[in-house]
C-alpha cells in the first residue's frame, strides 16, 4: 500500500504529526545524548553543576561530590570494578575543585590519596578541623574539614582544602550562565527552523499528493464538458481524489457509450426514415401510374384494365406488407409484443414445417431440406414468432437466389451444454464482409441504392434478429464456400436426445 492510497485525513494527520515529531525527537535526542554522557560518561557532575549554576560558586558542587563520595564508599565492594572506579571518580573530582582527599582501607591500609599528597596528613588535617565521632564536616572561613568512617564497608573517607564557603569579596563570574543562555536560544532556533523546513517540505509534499490529481481532475472535467471523450482518466491512488477520479473515468466510458449508442440510433433512425420514404415513394408511384392509365383512358381494353388493377392490388399488398413489418419492427423495439411460450420438441417442429412449406417454397424457386443431429430438443419458444423467424429468413434466402432454384440446407445441432444451434445455409451470392455484422440492422440492404424494391425493405432479418432475442437466443451471419450465407441461431434448450 502506497502513502497516496491513504486517505487525505490520514495524510493531514500524518503531516502534522511529522511537524510536532521531528522537533520533539530532536530535543530528545540531544537530552538523551546529554543524558548518557553524564552517566556514563567520566564527566565531572560537580564541574557541570557549576557551569550551570555559578551564583553558587563551588558549594553546591562541593557537596554534591561530597554525598557521593560518601554513598560511593557504603556500596564498595572490593571485586566489584564498576562500584570501585565509581568511588576514585569521586575522589578525583573533589581533587580536581582543589580539596585533598584520602581513603583507607577497612585494615588501615591507604587505599587512594590525591596526587601529590599525604594521605596520613589528610586524615589528621580533617579530624582537627572536624573533631567528631565517625563522621564529621566543618567548612568556614578556615576551609573545608571533612571525615567519614563507613559501618557498611568499613572504608575511612577523608577530605581538606582551604577554600572558604563564599569567595572573597563575594564576586561570582556568571558569565557560565550567560553562555548557558546563548546555547539555549541557539537550540530554540535550530528547533523553529527545523519546524519551518519541516512545515515546508510537508505543505509541498501535500500540495504534489492532492493539488497535482485536482488539476487533473479539473483538466478531465474541462475536457468531458467540451464532449471530448476520448481521453480516459488517469487513476493513480485509491484516496477520495482516486475514487472520485474513478467515478469521472467510470461516467466518461457510460457518456461515450451512450453517445456511440445515440450516434448509431441516429444512423438507424435516418436509414429507416430514408429506407421508409423509398419504399413507399416507388409502390405509391406505380399506383398513381396504373391509376392515371385508368383514368386517361391508356388501358383501352378489358384485358389492360384488369391487368391495371391486379397491379394495383399487388403493390397496395405490398405496401401493407411493408407497413404490417415495421408496425411489427416497432412493437419489438418498444418491447410491446408479447411471446405465448410453450415447450416445443424443435427438431419435430422444424421437421413439420419442411413437409408443410417444401411444395410451396418449389414453386416459388426454393428447395428445402432438413438434417439433424438430435432426434428430439426440448426449448421454450412462441410458435407464431418461430415461424415468422423461419420465414423471414427462407423469404430472405428466396429473394437473393442467383439460379431459377435454390437451395436451403436447414440444420439443428448441439452447441454446448444447454443450446442447441439452428443453422440456415443457401447457395446464393452471400455478402460482402463488411456488410455480415449489418445486416441484423433495420432497412439495411446490400443493395445501397435500392434499386430493386422486389428484393424487399430490409426489415426482415432486423426483425429476426429482435425475435430471437426475445427468445434468449443470439443470431449470426457467415459466408459459406463456394458461395452462399449461413445464418447460424442459438437458443437455450431444456433436453437433449
Amino acid at each position: 500500500m502506497h502513502i497516496r492510497d491513504l486517505s487525505i485525513r490520514k495524510r493531514l494527520l500524518l503531516s502534522n504529526c511529522i511537524m510536532i515529531f521531528i522537533p520533539v525527537a530532536f530535543m530528545l535526542v540531544m537530552s538523551m545524548a546529554l543524558f548518557l554522557s553524564l552517566q556514563f560518561g567520566n564527566v565531572n557532575r560537580a564541574s557541570i553543576m557549576s557551569f550551570i549554576w555559578p551564583e553558587s560558586g563551588p558549594t553546591l558542587a562541593t557537596q554534591f561530590e561530597l554525598t557521593r563520595l560518601r554513598v560511593r564508599s557504603d556500596s564498595w565492594k572490593p571485586d566489584n570494578k564498576r562500584l570501585e572506579r565509581s568511588l576514585l571518580e569521586a575522589a578525583d573530582h573533589l581533587g580536581e575543585l582543589g580539596y585533598r582527599v584520602a581513603i583507607f582501607k577497612p585494615d588501615g591500609s591507604l587505599y587512594f590519596q590525591t596526587h601529590l599528597t599525604d594521605g596520613r596528613r589528610t586524615l589528621e588535617e580533617a579530624m582537627e578541623g572536624a573533631p567528631a565521632g565517625r563522621g564529621a564536616i566543618s567548612w568556614g572561613d578556615r576551609g573545608l574539614f571533612f571525615h567519614y568512617r563507613s559501618e557498611e564497608t568499613g572504608l575511612v573517607l577523608a577530605a581538606a582544602g582551604e577554600i572558604p564557603i563564599v569567595w572573597d569579596g563575594e564576586y561570582i563570574d556568571v558569565s557560565s550562565k550567560e553562555l548557558l543562555k546563548q546555547a539555549f536560544t541557539v537550540i530554540c532556533i535550530i528547533v523553529t527552523l527545523l519546524t519551518i523546513v519541516v512545515g515546508l517540505y510537508l505543505s509541498r509534499w501535500l500540495s504534489r499528493q492532492i493539488i497535482g490529481p485536482l488539476e487533473e481532475l479539473q483538466a478531465t472535467a474541462s475536457n468531458i464538458a467540451r464532449g471530448n471523450l476520448d481521453k480516459p482518466v488517469p487513476v493513480c491512488s485509491e484516496d477520495e481524489i482516486g475514487r472520485t477520479m474513478q467515478a469521472f473515468e467510470t461516467a466518461r466510458v457510460q457518456l461515450k457509450a451512450a453517445r456511440e449508442t445515440r450516434e448509431r440510433y441516429d444512423r438507424s433512425r435516418k436509414e429507416l426514415i430514408a429506407g421508409i420514404s423509398h419504399d413507399l415513394r416507388t409502390p405509391l408511384t406505380k399506383i398513381e401510374g396504373y391509376a392515371y392509365g385508368l383514368r386517361d383512358g391508356i388501358a383501352n381494353t378489358t384485358e389492360k384494365k384488369g391487368h391495371y388493377v391486379k397491379m394495383i392490388i399487388d403493390t397496395a399488398e405490398n405496401m401493407g406488407q411493408l407497413v404490417r413489418e415495421l408496425f411489427l419492427f416497432s412493437k419489438l423495439d418498444l418491447g410491446q409484443v408479447e411471446y405465448h411460450w410453450e415447450k416445443v420438441d424443435l427438431a419435430a417442429y422444424l421437421r413439420d414445417y419442411v413437409e408443410d412449406q417444401a411444395e410451396h417454397f418449389q414453386r416459388e424457386g426454393l428447395s428445402l431440406s432438413f438434417r439433424s443431429e438430435l432426434t428430439a430438443v426440448s426449448v421454450t419458444l412462441d410458435r407464431l414468432q418461430m415461424s415468422r423467424i423461419v420465414g423471414n429468413i427462407l423469404g430472405n434466402s428466396l429473394k437473393y437466389r442467383t439460379a431459377a432454384l435454390g437451395h436451403e440446407l436447414i440444420t439443428l445441432s448441439r452447441a454446448g451444454a444447454g443450446k442447441v444451434e439452428l443453422a440456415f445455409t443457401d447457395d446464393g451470392p452471400g455478402v460482402p464482409e463488411a456488410a455480415l455484422t449489418r445486416i441484423f440492422e433495420s432497412f439495411y440492404r446490400t443493395d445501397k441504392a435500392r434499386t430493386n424494391p422486389a428484393m424487399g425493405s430490409g426489415l426482415g432479418l432486423a426483425v429476426v434478429k429482435q425475435l430471437v432475442e426475445g427468445m434468449h437466443g443470439t443470431i449470426r451471419a457467415e459466408n459459406v464456400d463456394p458461395h452462399g450465407l449461413k445464418i447460424s441461431i442459438v437458443i437455450p434448450s431444456e433436453e437433449e436426445k
